[in-house]
């Protein structure tokens, strides 16, 4: 109707305003002023408003901080004794901080001889609030052992309280607090970790590793199925897999379990191996794993292991096991061998070491070899061990060589890595000569004793002139296994006669000349002997020089 009859929707039918022209005069005349009200000429001025006093009178005074504060902090006080009447005694004085440098041991004793004496059945009430929770771990903290135990003794029943009764959303949080098993690795003793496990036995009674290692069979074989119903399950999900504790309760299994059982669950859990690498426990478990699977299970777990390149304390011996046991000697380095990513890590240089001199007691623990000689009967391997060992060395000597080739000047002044120099030109498969001469090389350089900018020459080199004397008694060890390659030749044919003379200025050169002059090619013998003899006056010169003194006696002697 408003609509039809000129109105706007929605408005009474029949009337419309009557348009108006805005007139701006009279807004131009007060200045605005009148808008608000009132003018300059009635005698209002913009001043700061003042505030009432409390007895409602206004006033300009600050408002003094301070005393509001303490107002504040008041209400507070008020309002958690009014909320906690039970504990508000206990928390109140014992806000303070008990391990500052002015909280002395007096005040201290005397805050926690206060906090002691409350009703026991008030632990949970202080337990499940953010700022009362401080009261319990204060006390644990900083009280006498007994009063400590009495005290944990109650709080257990909390953490008990906490399981049971928490609501399911929760829960995860509180389980996350154990992530990373640090109870059972770093603080529980032997019988302690033993408790932990016990549960994963089974339901048998009495002790599940009294059943294990009785006389009994039927309970033997009792435990071993509850065990493997619960491992079983447990190897399906990543989390649980790796845990160090599980990892225990597997090495038992395996230790225990009759060849029909141990492979049922060697072939269930093989995809899960690799998550048991990284533990003590858990590498045993890959170790027996690989002695006792078959091919298809070994290649599994050697598959899945393509990322485990022997770098860590216990991952390493899994590799051992698998050079060991494995016949699929392809299939190894296709998936396991990374020379230019292990050499100079700790327990990556073992596993090569390994490959150049297996179970050499030199380069690992009689422990180690002992254990894993446990795996050397296996029914699975038919490979006889020298020719696997020969195919396995005929794989890493390659890379080995290029990569000493490519780094000899780090590497043989590397105190590390000047082993494993030694032992790739003893035993690698292939022509030892380039990487030999890539050795050499840095000995040529003019000797100057004490250094050139602070850095020694490799005679004179504290790891430097060590790989030069290891690699010249090498060459009677190549000889003997009928090898050409002499080292002590290209290293006079390198560095030259006239410059080997000048090693004498220097103890440990004129060690290396001793050296020289015992080595298996005579024709470096006679080379390095023509040279000294022609400078003897000038060794004899020389004092507080054992190398030197050496030189002369050999020279003497023939």
């Amino acid at each position: 109707m408003g609509t039809k009859f000129g109105g706007k929707p929605g408005s009474k039918p029949g009337f419309k305003k009557q348009f108006k022209p805005y007139d701006n005069s009279q807004k131009k005349d007060d200045g605005g002023k009148k808008k608000f009200g009132f003018t300059k000429q009635e005698g209002h001025s913009f001043q700061k408003r003042k505030m009432p006093t409390d007895d409602g009178r206004s006033s300009s005074k600050k408002t003094d901080w301070d005393d509001f504060q303490g107002a504040e902090e008041d209400l507070k006080n008020h309002r958690q004794q009014s909320e906690k009447k039970d504990i508000f005694d206990i928390i109140c004085p014992r806000k303070t901080n008990l391990g500052g440098t002015d909280c002395t041991s007096e005040k201290k004793a005397k805050l926690m001889d206060e906090l002691h004496p409350h009703d026991p059945g008030q632990d949970q009430t202080l337990a499940f609030a953010h700022d009362t929770v401080r009261v319990l771990e204060t006390f644990i903290q900083f009280r006498q052992p007994m009063s400590r135990d009495r005290k944990s003794s109650r709080t257990s029943k909390v953490r008990t309280n906490q399981f049971n009764l928490s609501d399911k959303s929760w829960l995860p949080r509180l389980m996350q607090t154990f992530k990373g098993s640090y109870a059972y690795n770093d603080k529980a003793v032997l019988a302690q970790r033993l408790m932990l496990t016990e549960e994963l036995y089974g339901t048998p009674s009495p002790s599940a590793r009294e059943g294990c290692c009785g006389p009994n069979p039927d309970k033997l074989l009792r435990i071993l199925d509850e065990m493997k119903s619960t491992l079983t399950t447990m190897a399906q999900k990543e989390q649980v897999i790796k845990h160090s504790l599980v990892h225990k309760v597997f090495l038992d299994y395996f230790l225990f379990a009759p060849e029909k059982q141990r492979t049922e669950m060697i072939e269930a859990i093989r995809e899960a191996v690799v998550y048991m690498a990284y533990t003590h426990d858990g590498a045993r478990v890959a170790m027996h794993c690989l002695w006792h699977g078959t091919p298809k299970d070994r290649k599994v777990i050697i598959k899945t292991m393509k990322d485990v390149h022997g770098e860590g304390e216990f991952g390493h011996l899994v590799l051992l096991a698998i050079f060991d046991c494995v016949d699929d000697t392809k299939l190894i380095k296709q998936t396991v061998l990374a020379v230019r990513r292990v050499i100079k890590n700790k327990y990556g240089k073992k596993v090569l070491l390994y490959l150049l001199k297996p179970r050499d007691p030199d380069h690992i623990l009689p422990e180690a070899i002992k254990f894993l000689e446990k795996g050397d009967s296996n029914a699975h391997s038919k490979k006889e061990p020298e020719i696997r060992k020969k195919e396995l060395l005929e794989v890493v000597s390659p890379p080995l060589l290029e990569y000493l080739r490519d780094n000899a000047v780090s590497m043989v002044m590397d105190k590390g890595l000047s082993v494993i120099v030694r032992d790739i030109l003893l035993s690698a498969a292939g022509d030892l000569r380039p990487a030999m001469k890539a050795v050499a090389k840095p000995a040529s350089l003019e000797l100057v004793p004490g250094g050139i900018n602070k850095q020694l020459h490799m005679a004179e080199h504290p790891a430097g002139h060590i790989v030069l004397k290891w690699l010249i008694e090498n060459d009677k060890a190549l000889a003997e296994l009928g090898r050409e390659e002499r080292f002590s030749r290209i290293l006079v044919d390198t560095v030259g006669e006239e410059q080997l003379g000048t090693w004498v200025a220097v103890n440990r050169g004129a060690l290396i000349l001793c050296s020289l002059l015992k080595c298996v090619d005579q024709s470096v013998v006679e080379e390095v002997r023509s040279e000294l003899e022609a400078i003897v006056p000038k060794l004899r010169k020389m004092t507080d020089n054992k190398g030197v003194e050496n030189i002369l006696e050999q020279l003497s002697a023939q």
